[in-house]
């Protein structure tokens, strides 16, 4: 058995393997000894078929068989002996014909991941903001669960609609004369004071009465979301269907009972835990946008160029590719999207080897967890999304990741210099969004 390893560029690499035909025949007859003892054949005692008829029906069944998992055998001989770390499955070319007497010859052309040295965690400068929950925090909160918690009665045939009433309204947009798309509905809820719909459209509705008919003209504003329409005049003809009064609850103690606590006290407490924990929440997604940003400009080293190639594609499928016109435009956004994808990839390969060295690993509890933290978010399709999960082995694994990289960012954050200043909640909120608005011009 030989190797013949040739390097065609710093990460990929290939070398190829020999077996001797003697060695692959003498693989397949351990095979044909088993088949023959297995085999049920009418005519034949079991376990007394002869070796020479399971040669002749089974020689190119076996043959395929073992001489791929000869071909398995030799590569794994030669990555372990060469300590390859490999950044994708290796592809395997069979150089040699499947035939008798013809020795077996493979290729394997493969990527390794790079080696580098990790830096130490104290060298990290690193801040974490701290928010306490201030009575006022939960106060808003109180307030929004009296507005979520509230119901809607039909209002008086004479009564004028008001801000936070409920309106189901038709209406009929037109451009010129043509009914333009998107400007059409039926029976369409909208709630006064959300702003939902453009200002000047929610204003005119103020005032009106069920079943008054009226135009409404419209100039649609300059950063419309739908571009066709930006600046263009519309003329819609609208109808009041129907107007409801909202009535809220009466008290806190009746707001608590209703979401559960006993006492006003108790659903304070809840909200000052819940809010406690989202706080926590936002300021370890601080900590690890900074930790990001420091691997992305600390680490130095080549990439895979397949790793980065599919993460461009996972890119390119999430983005618009639409909102770009123009070669300087397209030109401009496959390089954002290069240099994103080579971030992630370099970013991924540090986090991984950190939890390499420092034996981090994923438990299933964890996932578990992680699992009923999903379901939680679709109330009633619990059982769907478990069955989904434990149906696909892939998708269970995917869990995994995020778990793993968050496990890699607190480690890094409790060894890193850390600097801590407390702000209020608007304060990390504020935080978050210029975070948010920063990844964003990126994409």
């Amino acid at each position: 058995m030989s190797e013949n390893n040739s390097k065609k560029s710093a990460l990929q690499k290939s070398f190829k393997i020999k077996v001797p035909y003697t060695v692959l025949q003498k693989s397949m007859d351990f095979e044909f000894e088993n088949l023959s003892k297995s085999l049920k054949v009418p005519g034949f005692r079991p376990g007394k078929v002869p070796l020479s008829f399971v040669k002749n029906k089974y020689f190119k069944e076996v043959l395929n068989k073992t001489s791929e998992k000869l071909v398995q055998e030799e590569g794994n001989k030669t990555f372990e002996k060469n300590n390859y770390r490999l950044a994708v499955q290796p592809k395997v070319k069979l150089l040699s014909d499947l035939k008798e007497n013809v020795d077996l010859e493979a290729e394997f052309s493969f990527e390794i991941l790079p080696n580098f040295k990790l830096q130490e965690f104290s060298k990290i400068s690193l801040n974490r903001y701290i928010s306490s929950i201030s009575e006022t925090d939960i106060s808003n909160v109180i307030k929004k669960l009296h507005n979520d918690n509230k119901v809607f009665k039909k209002a008086p045939a004479d009564r004028d609609a008001k801000k936070n009433d409920r309106l189901v309204i038709s209406y009929k947009g037109f451009i010129g004369k043509e009914q333009f798309e998107g400007g059409t509905a039926e029976n369409q809820i909208i709630d006064l004071g959300n702003n939902s719909y453009l200002p000047e459209f929610e204003k005119n509705l103020s005032g009106k009465k069920i079943n008054d008919e009226f135009e409404l003209e419209i100039v649609f504003p300059k950063n419309y979301q739908a571009e066709k329409l930006r600046e263009k005049k519309a003329v819609f003809q609208i109808k009041i269907n129907e107007i409801s009064i909202p009535e809220f609850l009466k008290n806190d103690d009746e707001l608590a009972i209703k979401m559960g606590a006993k006492t006003t006290e108790e659903l304070k407490t809840k909200i000052k835990n819940e809010l406690q924990r989202y706080s926590d929440e936002l300021s370890f997604a601080i900590i690890k946008n900074q930790i990001i940003k420091h691997v992305t400009s600390a680490y130095s080293f080549d990439l895979p160029p397949s790793l980065v190639l599919r993460e461009e594609e996972i890119i390119n499928k999430t983005t618009n590719s639409s909102s770009t016109t123009g070669k300087e435009k397209d030109k401009k956004a496959e390089e954002n999207i290069r240099e994103n994808a080579e971030n992630k990839v370099k970013i991924g390969i540090v986090l991984s080897e950190i939890g390499i060295k420092h034996k981090i690993n994923v438990t299933n509890q964890e996932i578990e967890t992680e699992l009923a933290r999903i379901c939680m978010q679709y109330p009633g399709k619990e059982k769907e999304i478990v069955e989904f999960y434990k149906n696909n082995p892939a998708q269970m694994n995917s869990l995994k990741s995020p778990i793993f990289e968050n496990k890699v960012i607190k480690l890094i954050s409790e060894k890193a210099t850390v600097k801590e200043e407390k702000i209020s909640s608007e304060e990390l909120n504020s935080k978050i969004s210029s975070i948010e608005k920063e990844m964003s011009s990126h994409k």
